[in-house]
């Protein structure tokens, strides 16, 4: 099995050059819309958010994950959109906060995952 390291560290490299490009935007500029019809920057952002969530808790937490699997398979077409619309909700400074919680807690369990997980 490779060593996930480098795509962790480029994971976490992404994420950070794109934190710099959205943590200085106005709060009115986070409603703007993005090429993904209909999503705004927010939506780009809580998608993140949410994704990051989905992807720590199957890590962390097998039947948790099963659940979120459940729902999705219930709503296969609109299951993603709609986790980015819930998270993009939030405040700016609210959804970056998260997504940097998130991300941090995600990564710190990809870092620590048992060899072959």
């Amino acid at each position: 099995m490779s060593d996930p390291t480098p795509v962790i560290d480029d994971l976490r490299e992404e994420s950070e050059e794109l934190d710099r490009l959205v943590a200085g935007l106005e709060p009115e500029r986070w409603v703007l819309a993005t090429p993904a019809a209909g999503w705004t920057v927010a939506h780009q952002i809580g998608h993140l958010a949410w994704t990051d969530h989905c992807a720590l808790t199957a890590v962390t937490d097998p039947d948790g994950f099963q659940a979120i699997v459940e729902q999705a398979l219930a709503s296969p077409h609109t299951y993603v959109d709609d986790g980015a619309e819930e998270y993009a909700r939030a405040e700016p400074a609210a959804l970056l906060a998260r997504w940097r919680e998130g991300r941090a807690a995600l990564e710190k369990a990809l870092r620590e995952a048992p060899a072959g997980a």
